[in-house]
């Protein structure tokens, strides 16, 4: 969960102030520094209705959140985990995650 709120913190503040690019590079620097020491960590990418999309999946324990965010830095949506209550479900980006293709590692 400390990884999640760092990630979404993160977006808050430089989603503003970076241009796509720069803040997608950021992004990943950032999750690969946090979790490069843990086993079944992933970053993939997917496009979809021309748009670019990046799942940046922790995957700690039974409970992790995967998040998607699109190139902008906005997170689009969330799944994975227990919680079956998910105010952001992926139903739109189903297509996309499921062709994703892994980036790191």
């Amino acid at each position: 969960m400390k990884i999640i709120t760092s990630i979404l913190l993160l977006l808050l503040l430089v989603s503003c102030t970076e241009s796509n690019t720069d803040c997608i590079d950021r992004m990943k620097d950032e999750f690969i520094t946090q979790n490069s020491e843990r086993d079944f960590t992933f970053i993939y990418e997917f496009e979809q209705d021309g748009e670019q999309y990046y799942i940046f999946d922790n995957g700690v324990a039974f409970d992790a959140i995967a998040v998607v965010l699109n190139e902008d830095c906005d997170s689009v949506c969330s799944f994975g985990g227990f919680r079956t209550n998910n105010p952001d479900p992926c139903t739109d980006y189903q297509n996309g995650i499921n062709s994703a293709r892994q980036i790191w590692p």
